[in-house]
């Protein structure tokens, strides 16, 4: 087996490894892969993506708020995805447009938003995806 052959397949063991892993306090966004995103967006039941890129500035302006909200709500797991880092995921999934926040119910995507969003705002969608008597 050629040496970058055997680091790609150690990198994807040692990613798939720390998805399992829970998140430390005070960390609880999971930044997704293209080796750990199935398993941890199917393997929760409520689920937050933020696709974002570190070049875009509303990424940047959403981005703490993102992570703040992540405290607020933690039954929901909070996950970012940086797309250029992950083209394919962005690809399978459309991601034409950034920031793109993603809801996720029981593996199900269940709403999209486009554009950086206000706390006030964030918190609305979060609340009416998670925690509306609707919700799952």
């Amino acid at each position: 087996m050629e040496d970058d052959e055997l680091e790609q397949l150690k990198r994807k063991r040692f990613e798939q490894m720390a998805a399992k892993i829970p998140p430390p306090e005070g960390w609880p966004v999971v930044h997704l892969t293209e080796y750990n995103f199935n398993e941890v967006t199917l393997g929760r039941p409520k689920v937050v993506i933020d696709f974002w890129a570190e070049w875009c500035g509303p990424c940047r302006y959403f981005g703490p708020i993102f992570e703040e909200m992540s405290i607020e709500f933690p039954e929901v797991q909070f996950c970012k995805c940086d797309t250029d880092r992950n083209h394919g995921i962005a690809t399978q999934l459309g991601i034409t447009s950034i920031p793109r926040v993603l809801y996720i119910v029981n593996g199900t995507a269940v709403r999209l938003h486009v554009g950086a969003m206000s706390a006030e705002k964030f918190r609305e969608e979060l609340n009416a995806v998670f925690r509306s008597d609707d919700a799952v």
